[in-house]
């Protein structure tokens, strides 16, 4: 697919879209705007696989009934700061703003706030909830379990979720240290991208049915996803399964189920946030001023090549989120097409099963 394939299209015309897309499947203006925000603050940081054209598969399980447009979120409290948010199976942005807001509200109170959540959906990017800690000058932590696309290390079959984790800290002029990383060496949604592309995948990201490295995209998304560091990678999605389904009381291993290609029961997906106010440590100007100097010593590193300086991690993102607000955001023209013809109420269009 090349450039003349893909548009600019300025944000309010895709929260629009969104918004209208939603409505059509009786989920409360209120919860659309929230879930088609998340969506898009990822779409603006260059995360275009977790942005709007997310719906393109919530839609059709609101739809089938798999995903509650209207859940009632109950918050049961666990200790003076720590909640369990029950999600009651709504939209995975909803539950997950709610859980991060609830965190950051405990942390602003008692220093450090942490909210589990259960029986939720796939909530999309982690950097958006690790930004809404942020821009409250709170550091905040997020983690989310997902369907099982990795295979134990030296093992053959998919029972590992490629489960993201996110980390977050407020830095003066909005230039905050944003981690997001999922477990993978690179994400399911590129390499479903690649595919529709017509592309090769490098070497070393995924592998068969049968454990054989490739480069087909389809055999790919057919087999599993390789995790970063190898046993790292493992060990660490095992971790935040456990912390967001094993503890939660949600699905964990295979109990998560595919958004793609599981149409008979909901995802029953966990979330963590972890909310720590720097406050409670030193004052503000001096914990700013400690980060700037880490800045300062990170990006004074001779870089490798001259034309390509040494970055800290969301300062890339920062920047494009900027540039699309002012420009609009690249979006293939035949993804546009879809998400028109769900804000014009057509839901019959067909669901990749990978």
């Amino acid at each position: 697919m090349g450039e003349t394939d893909r548009l600019l299209v300025a944000y309010d015309e895709l929260q629009e879209l969104g918004l209208k897309s939603l409505e059509h499947v009786e989920v409360p203006p209120d919860h659309a705007l929230i879930t088609t925000q998340v969506l898009l603050w990822a779409d603006l940081r260059g995360f275009g696989t977790h942005g709007v054209e997310r719906l393109l598969s919530y839609v059709p399980r609101l739809k089938k009934g798999l995903i509650n447009p209207y859940p009632a979120l109950r918050l049961e409290e666990k200790g003076e700061a720590i909640r369990l948010l029950h999600g009651d199976n709504g939209l995975g942005q909803v539950v997950g703003e709610r859980g991060v807001r609830e965190a950051i509200s405990l942390a602003k109170k008692s220093g450090l706030g942490l909210v589990a959540c259960r029986d939720s959906n796939h909530f999309g990017a982690v950097a958006p909830y690790v930004l809404m800690a942020c821009q409250e000058k709170i550091i905040g932590i997020a983690c989310t379990n997902a369907f099982a696309t990795m295979a134990p290390t030296g093992g053959l079959d998919s029972v590992v979720g490629n489960n993201p984790l996110g980390i977050g800290v407020p830095v003066e002029g909005g230039n905050h240290f944003v981690l997001d990383m999922a477990m993978s060496v690179s994400s399911r949604g590129r390499i479903r991208s690649m595919a529709a592309k017509g592309q090769t995948i490098p070497a070393g990201w995924a592998i068969t049915r049968q454990g054989e490295p490739t480069t087909d995209p389809q055999e790919a998304l057919k087999g599993m996803v390789l995790p970063v560091g190898q046993h790292k990678g493992y060990g660490l999605a095992v971790a935040i399964d456990i912390l967001c389904g094993v503890l939660t009381g949600t699905g964990f291993g295979t109990g998560v189920k595919s958004l793609f290609q599981e149409w008979n029961e909901p995802q029953h997906i966990g979330h963590l946030f972890i909310a720590l106010d720097p406050q409670r440590f030193m004052a503000w100007d001096s914990f700013q001023a400690r980060i700037g100097e880490l800045y300062r010593e990170l990006k004074s590193v001779r870089p490798i090549d001259p034309n390509a300086p040494v970055v800290v991690a969301g300062e890339m993102e920062n920047q494009m989120e900027q540039e699309r607000k002012a420009v609009g955001i690249p979006l293939p023209r035949a993804t546009l097409d879809k998400l028109k013809m769900l804000a014009a109420g057509e839901y019959d269009m067909e669901i990749s099963k990978y």
